[in-house]
């Protein structure tokens, strides 16, 4: 019975690091191998329409921040641009599995909702992509909490480069 429960432990610790047993906020960038982000002064937003759930008052107000984020590392809006940068904003469903077993063999799954924030650069002229940062947390869906929301944007943000001063 012992080794049983062993084995079963084993397989579910196994399953609750693939899973991922923590709803943490988690960033990733790239950027395309040199490339001199001060040959870009300028940039637009694509022509979108606002996804991942959010109503366009939201959208809007996100693209305000990221606007006014961008225009302090030195890039304008305006056109023509040198940047087109697309915002795209999703959500999806979790579940994460913990299992303890201090008195014995214990499963417990949490639901919760996912947010993500993905924020791409393109070469306006090439359309070859140059930058991609992207941010996931923990949401509650119909609820922003724009407190959560402006954290996110600045620790993306601070990986977007920026431009030589002019």
């Amino acid at each position: 019975m012992q080794h049983r429960r062993l084995i079963i432990f084993g397989a579910a610790s196994a399953l609750m690091l693939a899973t991922g047993a923590q709803a943490k906020q988690e960033l990733n960038t790239d950027a395309a191998p040199g490339v001199n982000f001060n040959n870009y002064k300028t940039y637009t937003w694509t022509k979108g329409h606002p996804s991942g759930g959010i109503d366009s008052v939201h959208y809007q107000r996100i693209l305000a921040n990221l606007d006014t984020r961008l225009a302090g590392k030195g890039y304008h809006k305006g056109s023509p641009s040198d940047l087109t940068i697309a915002l795209t904003l999703g959500k999806q469903q979790k579940v994460d599995v913990d299992v303890w077993s201090r008195y014995g063999y214990h499963v417990r799954n949490r639901s919760y909702t996912e947010g993500q924030i993905s924020v791409d650069a393109f070469d306006t002229k090439t359309k070859k992509a140059l930058w991609h940062g992207q941010i996931t947390d923990s949401i509650t869906p119909g609820k922003p909490d724009y407190t959560k929301l402006d954290s996110a944007l600045t620790k993306l943000m601070e990986r977007f480069p920026a431009t030589a001063k002019h």
